[in-house]
């Protein structure tokens, strides 16, 4: 008889170990939604149950997350020239000031005139996966600001280049004027600005995951 070594034994395919960790926290992450999201009342419940208002006009003193899902640019550089060599896309980056401070700045988005950020990052290690939870502070990247009445925030938009970085444009918004949710911003060219478009996305501190997919669509 002929014993089965380990060696001999059948072995699992190589994507195998890495499925089944996906799938644990996908499990997981709909059940989170599901207990902290009050679906009826277009309400999210984070885990203190308090009541977060996920629509309408802002609240002051209020604390949210901002950040521009998408930046348009026009198809010449503020001397109406191509963005770079090769007429290839400018490499947008944008960072968002508030209080005269620079309070978050984008990932770059390279050869694009239109480039866009979903908001959300997650880090995993695969080899601490199972035991690490991810809140969505950590996951959703955006500027915090809490909103007082004449407030204001400002977007500055670079053309990222190995050199030296580029302006693209910058411009001012009345935080009074923002709302939860998608806010679109349609710009001139102007001899300090090739900003075409801009849309942010406010979110209330205290939202899930879920939440801000909502507001994304």
């Amino acid at each position: 008889m002929t014993d089965i070594s380990d060696f001999d034994a059948p072995k699992p395919p190589a994507w195998f170990g890495a499925v089944i960790p996906l799938i644990l926290v996908l499990l997981a992450s709909g059940f989170y939604w599901f207990i902290t999201t009050d679906k009826e009342n277009g309400e999210s419940v984070d885990t203190l149950n308090r009541k977060i208002k996920l629509s309408g006009r802002l609240s002051p003193g209020q604390t949210y997350y901002v950040f521009a899902s998408e930046v348009e640019v026009y198809p010449t550089n503020l001397k109406n020239e191509s963005w770079d060599q090769g007429k290839k896309g400018p490499d947008i980056r944008y960072r968002l000031f508030w209080k005269g401070n620079a309070v978050f700045e984008s990932i770059t988005k390279d050869d694009s005139l239109i480039a866009d950020w979903s908001g959300l990052s997650i880090e995993l290690n695969w080899k601490d996966l199972l035991g690490k939870s991810v809140s969505s502070d950590d996951a959703i990247k955006a500027g915090r600001i809490r909103f007082e009445k004449g407030e204001k925030i400002e977007i500055a938009v670079e053309d990222v280049d190995v050199a030296s970085d580029d302006d693209v444009g910058r411009h001012e918004i009345e935080m009074d004027e923002l709302s939860v949710g998608k806010n679109e911003f349609k710009l001139k060219k102007t001899e300090t600005s090739a900003i075409r478009r801009i849309t942010l996305r406010v979110l209330p501190v205290g939202s899930n995951i879920e939440d801000l997919a909502n507001i994304m669509k």
